[in-house]
């Protein structure tokens, strides 16, 4: 019998909060939903689209009517805002159909930064220090320089040049941008000076670090940061200067420690099935510092989780077959509700 696959996804409609130039991150998930449903279809499965709008009842009306066997499950939030993001999946769960990627507790666990930090801290894992500003407030036991992002957003947005500060009254402005456009509290950490890797893992019981990526920064480019302009505007002089190589060059025991202390991360905060996490490692120490876990990585076909599994080898096609098989392993290990 012919296994019938759904993608689930977010249908872009542009940021509720924040700048208008951040619908590019939210856009992408279209380019993941073609090649994701490219892959399935050349599998040999069925495939069904099920798109998130305004009307939710909607898709779980059409969830329940064509009850897919399993559902790959790109969505990164719901109508703009990316904080509902971990509760999509819990529709599913609800509805005891098999999804693939990270729990709702993964997600929500992830996106929430601070939390997440708490959380690598509580398991000696390695995280620059920081602290959370709901307003402006004198740092307490962090040193200059700083960086200043969003405590609840991923793909980088709300990060720009100026998140980069050196004393406390471009702190003061920094945090206050974030407070007030994009509505949340800021999480202020210290810059650690290093290099900056992406490490892909896939896998569970026994996950595989695929080829860790590296951002390599032009000589003079300053600060050494990815903020949103260097991952999404393409004709920025951020973009222009900040390219990604894959693998990274690094010796066997700095990928060891840097393998280690990701997989330490993944399991720490509950991932499943597949998952980026970003690092910064020091030069002078050489620890790999977490900076952020994504349990809900871009896999659209120019991204860095994408890249990494072209350098081991691994098709996409077999990633996504890997990925549902995944899923359809644990609805048979678990009885659903049909």
């Amino acid at each position: 019998m012919t296994i019938r696959v759904g993608i689930l996804f977010n249908v872009p409609i542009g940021p509720e909060r924040g700048r208008g130039v951040d619908y590019l991150a939210e856009a992408d998930v279209l380019d993941q939903v073609r090649a994701v449903e490219d892959a399935v279809v050349r599998l040999g499965f069925h495939c069904e689209l099920f798109p998130l709008r305004d009307d939710l009842e909607e898709v779980v009306r059409s969830l329940k009517l064509r009850r897919p066997d399993v559902v790959v499950n790109l969505a990164e939030g719901y109508m703009g805002d990316s904080s509902l993001e971990m509760h999509v999946p819990s529709i599913l769960e609800m509805l005891g159909i098999p999804y693939t990627g990270s729990t709702p507790l993964a997600l929500g666990m992830c996106q929430d930064k601070g939390l997440a930090k708490e959380v690598l801290k509580a398991n000696s894992i390695p995280t620059p220090r920081y602290q959370v500003m709901s307003s402006f407030e004198e740092p307490k036991g962090l040193g200059f320089p700083l960086i200043v992002k969003p405590l609840r957003e991923d793909a980088s947005i709300g990060i720009t040049r100026s998140s980069f500060v050196s004393s406390l009254a471009e702190l003061e402005i920094q945090v206050k941008y974030v407070n007030e456009v994009y509505g949340q509290p800021a999480l202020v950490e210290e810059y650690v000076e290093g290099r900056e890797l992406n490490v892909s893992i896939l896998g569970n019981e026994e996950p595989m670090v695929l080829p860790i990526s590296e951002v390599v920064f032009e000589p003079g480019y300053k600060p050494r940061i990815v903020d949103y302009a260097a991952k999404w505007l393409k004709d920025s002089e951020e973009y222009a200067k900040t390219k990604s190589v894959c693998p990274a060059e690094l010796s066997d025991e700095l990928r060891r420690r840097v393998e280690e202390v990701a997989v330490k991360a993944f399991r720490a905060l509950r991932c499943r099935d597949y998952a980026r996490v970003d690092m910064r490692l020091e030069v002078e120490s050489g620890v790999p510092y977490v900076l952020e876990v994504n349990p809900n990585p871009d896999i659209s076909p120019d991204a860095g989780f994408v890249r990494s599994l072209r350098a081991a080898g691994i098709a996409f096609e077999k990633f996504v077959e890997v990925i549902i098989n995944f899923a359809l392993s644990r609805a048979r290990a678990v009885p659903t509700r049909r």
